[in-house]
């Protein structure tokens, strides 16, 4: 709460941008809320407080008829984050894991086989025959909501991974229906996500679709046979993927299921992002736009190649401008809340400790039972579980992200992007340097990408304020 005694500053980390003739977009990094329009006025409120003054004074340079309306824009940039009651701090302070009893929610990576038919060069899974029991799963699933009841979680979230899962359909079902048993009567959200390669679809299949919270993502590396196909290819023929997965897609929209689309952006499937963007927009599906964390899709050697990533990132920056001039277009009319992530990032809800929910509340369980940080480190740490796996979780990654704070030297604590971007991949970072929070190899895109979403999001809104004659509004909102 602020009153009119109150000294305000604005925030030095907020992002202000012109992004049409008096129209600016406004971002503030570090506080809850995605980018808004505003208009010059917005910004000469946000200008007033740069050397810090009380309230009273600011709008005693009103007159006053105008006063009330700049309370209220001071409010809204007070609530905003992009105005506060005292100076911006020189660099961020990263933060330790949140405590156990403070985490609402569990997300599972639920490795339910290892199994698969395709050979993805790149993929992070050593394929074999080897799947879950039902004994494991039932122990698992019986860890899981032990896990709930106990911490007093709001949601549960179930997502089926290999290998392939659907090879294992009559195990997902098994899991599906005593999981709901279980938890049935009880006010926990309870959701299950099957993260697939698209190449498999049977009546079995669709008809769990249409089962209350279940959904699928399916993985795509670009559009198109010679760009998605270079690297997914049916193990036994060695044929391309494309084809068959578009026409699942088909059929599963048919059916009424929209699938989310996975994609993962490589130097070899690059310059078909635009295709792609296109194509899922168009079809009226949803996305995440992810970036390949290994430079030429290996990570052998990958400590004496960390030049390789300039090639890499130059390859993502132009190929995600293109995109992002693509949909700038009026013709795509798009949510843009729910429509598309950006790799990790965080533009609605910033992050202090890690930019996933490694060692918090996301766990990886294995087909034997134990457990990893992420599925980038399978049988790595074969972790045993316990009857409270949000304490289990610590176990499997032993890096802190307060470190950060020792370092005296320039690091992410000092960028602006730090609570959006969290240092990137934790996994990928410590592969690449040896410290898991640390500069990301990735950081140059992460630079570029950021701000060019955020004046992407502010274009948007634009749009969809043309399109409701909502023009000569102060603020504009999603």
């Amino acid at each position: 709460m602020i009153d009119f005694n109150t000294q305000l500053y604005t925030s030095e980390r907020a992002y202000v941008n012109e992004i049409a003739n008096g129209k600016f977009v406004f971002f503030s990094p570090d506080n809850k809320g995605l980018p808004f329009v505003g208009e010059l006025k917005v910004k000469q409120i946000y200008e007033r407080y740069l050397n810090g003054q009380t309230l009273l004074n600011a709008l005693l340079q009103d007159d006053l008829k105008n006063r009330n309306e700049a309370l209220r824009l001071t409010k809204y940039l007070f609530d905003k984050g992009l105005l506060r009651t005292s100076p911006t701090p020189v660099r961020y302070s990263a933060t330790e894991f949140p405590a156990p009893e403070k985490i609402k929610s569990l997300s599972t990576w639920f490795h339910i086989n290892n199994a698969c038919n395709l050979g993805c060069e790149y993929c992070f899974v050593n394929k074999d025959k080897s799947k879950m029991t039902r004994e494991i799963m039932k122990q698992s699933l019986d860890r899981i909501y032990s896990t709930a009841i106990f911490r007093d979680l709001n949601s549960v979230t179930i997502k089926f991974a290999g290998g392939e899962p659907t090879l294992s359909i009559n195990d997902m079902l098994w899991c599906y229906d005593y999981l709901t048993e279980k938890f049935s009567g009880k006010k926990i959200q309870l959701h299950f996500a099957i993260l697939s390669n698209g190449t498999i679809q049977n009546e079995k299949l669709i008809e769990f679709l249409k089962r209350d919270n279940v959904g699928i993502s399916i993985s795509l590396d670009g559009f198109g046979e010679e760009s998605h196909d270079i690297h997914r290819n049916f193990v036994k023929t060695k044929k391309g993927s494309w084809k068959i997965i578009m026409n699942n897609i088909e059929r599963l929209i048919e059916n009424g299921i929209k699938p989310y689309i996975m994609a993962t952006i490589s130097e070899e499937s690059a310059d078909t992002l635009p295709n792609l963007v296109e194509w899922i927009f168009k079809t009226g599906l949803r996305t995440r736009l992810s970036v390949v964390r290994q430079p030429n899709s290996t990570w052998e050697n990958i400590q004496e190649r960390k030049h390789e990533y300039k090639k890499l990132i130059d390859k993502m920056i132009s190929a995600f401008e293109k995109a992002f001039t693509l949909l700038e277009h009026e013709r795509f009319d798009l949510n843009l809340k729910y429509a598309m992530n950006i790799c990790e990032l965080h533009f609605e809800q910033p992050s202090y400790t890690a930019t996933c929910g490694i060692a918090t509340n996301h766990i990886v369980i294995q087909e034997d039972g134990k457990l990893a940080s992420c599925p980038m480190t399978l049988k790595e740490t074969n972790i045993e579980p316990t009857d409270d796996l949000l304490s289990s979780i610590r176990d499997t990654f032993k890096f802190n992200p307060e470190k950060r704070n020792e370092g005296k030297e320039k690091n992410c604590l000092d960028c602006n992007w730090f609570p959006v971007c969290t240092s990137g991949c934790p996994v990928n970072n410590s592969r690449v340097t040896g410290e898991a929070f640390t500069i990301s190899p990735l950081h140059d895109f992460y630079a570029y990408v950021i701000p060019r979403y955020i004046n992407f999001y502010g274009h948007k809104l634009l749009q969809k304020a043309d399109k409701l004659n909502m023009q000569n509004k102060t603020i504009i909102l999603n």
